[in-house]
């Protein structure tokens, strides 16, 4: 959540058409952002093939990043566009690198530079290198609204090869490990876990692609979603072939808002009789609704948590934070908790009354976290303990 500079020359990007219109007085306009969905996946898990198919639909007007390695320190980055009739192509060069391991400041202003000079788009997809891990890259997008930026973080798609995936899971080395730059704290004394694993940790949304492959064989594909569920239990599994999916699913998530959708925070229930994976895996706890000093025992809680990468003396990271806080008073009042990695943010609920929040059975707190070693003993007792409240596994 930092402010942003970059370095682009005025003939780099190609002049549109303002379909929108102008206005006499933009700066009185209020600020209109575009969302911004990072599209990651294992090598050859179809990622390109799903863009490809978002380009054929004329829903929207979409700006599509593609970001694969390159061979030199200048990296080019192809900037195409289609509003469903034509392609424009421009190339965009990064000064510091690759975008997945460049600093904040020209990632986004590059983007948003983009955005000002060619013209109006209703959404941007950036589709991120097979062994990026999503999120330095999400943290990137993530800001904070004072900044005023043109573009903000809608979600994370996670696009899986489920012929493949399996093997993808166990498939640990340490080039990976290397292309995703300085290792965490965590890192250094944790075993190392597969780019899958990071990329479906992260996920808000995971497409399961080639599932036309296992017509025959129903219940290995269950068994697979079973084994993806026990890493992240909160991202809802789509199920696609060559790439082909419902674009309500994966656009306009808004996924780290403060909406009723992230309030609810539903889980697989493949969870808890799936596969255990105790290298990464999803905890969540269910708690009664808090009063003030509790809410401020579970955020330093949760800020030692992730920024020290400690829990009672055992060494974690958290790649994934989601929760909701529910306040025991008149205000009854409910908090929607988001975080990747060392970030979070903790929003009220946008427009929902109490009432509507007790119609929808949500009268109690819960946290999920996703993350490398830990369990729910471990995460339980630690947060009953520091908070005082009594917990329950959900």
């Amino acid at each position: 959540m930092v402010n942003t500079t970059v370095a682009l020359d005025d003939e780099d990007v190609p002049e549109l058409v303002d379909v929108a219109g102008s206005y006499d007085h933009p700066e009185s306009m209020p600020l209109k952002r575009v969302p911004i969905t990072i599209v990651t996946g294992y090598l050859g898990s179809g990622k390109s093939t799903l863009l490809n198919y978002v380009a054929t639909q004329k829903e929207k007007k979409i700006a599509m990043i593609m970001n694969e390695f390159g061979s030199t320190a200048d990296i080019e980055r192809a900037l195409t566009v289609r509003d469903g009739q034509s392609i424009y192509e421009e190339w965009l060069e990064l000064d510091n690198g690759c975008l997945c391991c460049t600093v904040k400041d020209n990632g986004v202003a590059a983007i948003e530079k983009l955005m000002e000079k060619s013209g109006k788009f209703d959404y941007i997809l950036l589709e991120t290198s097979g062994v990026a891990d999503p999120g330095p890259i999400a943290n990137m997008f993530w800001l904070d609204d004072a900044l005023l930026s043109s573009i903000y973080l809608d979600g994370i798609i996670t696009v899986l090869d489920a012929e493949n995936i399996v093997k993808s899971l166990e498939d640990v080395t340490e080039d990976d490990q290397s292309k995703r730059g300085q290792k965490s704290k965590a890192e250094e004394v944790l075993p190392r876990i597969s780019t899958a694993s990071i990329q479906i940790a992260h996920a808000d949304v995971i497409i399961l692609n080639k599932c036309d492959r296992f017509v025959t064989r129903p219940s290995d594909l269950e068994a697979i979603k079973a084994r993806i569920s026990s890493i992240n239990s909160i991202a809802p599994i789509v199920e696609s072939t060559y790439g082909k999916v419902d674009l309500s699913k994966i656009l306009d998530l808004r996924a780290y808002d403060g909406t009723i959708d992230n309030a609810r925070l539903s889980s697989s229930k493949e969870l808890a009789n799936g596969w255990h994976d105790h290298r990464i895996a999803t905890i969540a706890l269910g708690f009664d609704k808090t009063t003030q000093e509790q809410e401020e025992k579970i955020e330093s809680w949760l800020q030692h948590v992730l920024w020290e990468y400690d829990i009672d003396g055992t060494v974690v990271e958290i790649h994934r934070t989601k929760g909701r806080l529910m306040r025991d008073d008149n205000s009854r009042q409910t908090r929607i908790i988001q975080g990747v990695r060392d970030t979070y943010d903790i929003v009220d609920l946008e427009g929902e009354s109490p009432l509507t929040v007790d119609d929808l059975d949500m009268n109690y707190g819960k946290l999920v976290l996703i993350g490398k070693n830990i369990s729910y003993e471990l995460v339980s007792k630690s947060f009953s303990d520091y908070v005082d409240i009594t917990v329950k596994q959900i």
